[in-house]
């Protein structure tokens, strides 16, 4: 659905979340990062133009600070990749859950309901999840590149506008 006379931003800060990743940037210099690459693609091909992309290690000042960054930079969403399982290290969801101002938890329902289908009942160990920090829309997704694709192809972009628009206290 297309809201003509709202201007909704159409642009996103994509953090991957990864530890392991990260070290290796800045061992090397050089890291690949194939679910961020797939983020970035499906985001232009849906009209994204202003697209930031970061990689963290899975740490609870860096993430707060990835918030700050799209504060301070007018980023309206920011997606997270990483960090949305059960390893011990997996902080991501802990960490934005203490800044949400407002949950939305149908989001892991469905991206679960979803995800069934494809990996079986696997799928009950992401804690995939989505909210408001204060006017930010913010989505924790699973690193997997077959699981960031459902995301942002199924959930992300066909939500993303409608979200914004009844955020903004807009008609919809």
């Amino acid at each position: 659905m297309m809201y003509m006379s709202v201007n909704i931003t159409k642009s996103v800060l994509i953090a991957t979340v990864s530890s392991r990743r990260y070290t290796r940037l800045v061992e090397s210099g050089e890291v690949s990062d194939p679910s961020g690459d797939i983020a970035e693609r499906l985001f232009r091909l849906n009209g994204f133009r202003d697209i930031k992309r970061v990689l963290i290690r899975d740490d609870e000042s860096m993430i707060r600070e990835v918030v700050d960054m799209a504060r301070k930079e007018g980023y309206p969403l920011i997606v997270f990749i990483g960090g949305t399982g059960v390893a011990k290290d997996d902080i991501t969801v802990e960490t934005l859950h203490s800044m949400f101002t407002k949950d939305i938890p149908g989001f892991n329902i469905l991206y679960t309901l979803y995800s069934e289908k494809e990996i079986g009942v696997r799928a009950m160990s992401s804690r995939a999840s989505a909210g408001f920090i204060g006017d930010i829309l913010v989505y924790a997704i699973p690193g997997s590149p077959k699981a960031v694709e459902l995301c942002i192809k199924k959930l992300i972009i066909p939500e993303y506008e409608h979200l914004m628009v009844i955020r903004r206290g807009l008609k919809h």
